[in-house]
C-alpha cells in the first residue's frame, strides 16, 4: 500500500512539472519572437505550478517590461532578486524596470551600489549614466562618461551616450562631432563586412 501511495505521489508531482515546463517552452517561444505580452499568460501558468522558477521569473519580468508594464516588471525582479542574491543581473534588471516607471532615484541607487560592488562592471556605469540622462542629470552623466570613456575608449555605446548628455545639455557642436564620429565609423565597419 505504501509503495502504492509513493508511486502515486510521483507521478503526481512529475505531472505537475511537466505542466510547469510545456507552459515554461509555450511562454519562452512567444518570448523570443517578441510577443511579450501573449507570452505572460504561459509563465504565470509555469509560475504557479513552481513559483521559484528562476528562468521563468526573469523572462517574465522582461516580458512585463517590454510590453510596457513596468509596475509588474518591478514586482517580479523584486521577486527574483532573493532567488539569486548578490545577482547584479537581477539588480540591472531592477534598475532598468524602476528607471521605465520613472522611478528614478531608486534606478541610480540600485545602479550605484551595483557600480560599488564591481567598479568594472561597464553595463551598470552605462546604465547609471543613461538614467542620470533621463532624469535630466546631464552634469552627472557626463562626468561619469568621461571617467568611463578614459578607460574605455573605443565604447560605442558610451560615446553615443555622452554624445546625448551634450546634445540635451546644450552643446550641440559637441554633440554634432561624436554623432559623426560614430556614424563614419558605423559607415566604415560596414563597409568591411561587405
Amino acid at each position: 500500500m505504501l509503495l502504492i501511495l509513493i508511486a502515486v505521489a510521483t507521478t503526481g508531482v512529475y505531472h505537475l512539472t511537466q505542466q510547469a515546463d510545456i507552459c515554461y517552452y509555450k511562454g519562452h517561444d512567444l518570448f523570443v519572437k517578441s510577443q511579450y505580452k501573449a507570452s505572460i499568460p504561459f509563465f504565470l501558468r509555469s509560475l504557479s505550478y513552481d513559483p521559484k522558477q528562476i528562468q521563468t521569473l526573469s523572462e517574465l519580468g522582461y516580458a512585463y517590461l517590454w510590453s510596457g508594464s513596468p509596475k509588474e516588471a518591478i514586482q517580479v525582479f523584486q521577486k527574483l532578486l532573493p532567488l539569486e542574491s548578490g545577482s547584479t543581473r537581477v539588480k540591472k534588471s531592477l534598475a532598468m524596470a524602476y528607471s521605465w516607471n520613472k522611478e528614478y532615484v531608486k534606478a541610480e541607487t540600485i545602479l550605484q551600489e551595483a557600480i560599488r560592488e564591481d567598479k568594472n562592471d561597464r553595463d551598470a556605469q552605462r546604465g547609471l549614466a543613461e538614467v542620470y540622462i533621463w532624469d535630466h542629470k546631464f552634469d552627472e552623466a557626463k562626468s561619469l562618461l568621461t571617467a568611463f570613456l578614459k578607460n574605455n575608449p573605443g565604447d560605442v555605446r558610451a560615446r553615443l551616450l555622452y554624445g546625448k548628455a551634450l546634445l540635451y545639455s546644450g552643446q550641440t557642436k559637441e554633440a554634432l562631432q561624436i554623432f559623426q564620429e560614430l556614424l563614419k565609423r558605423s559607415k566604415e565597419a560596414a563597409a568591411e563586412n561587405v
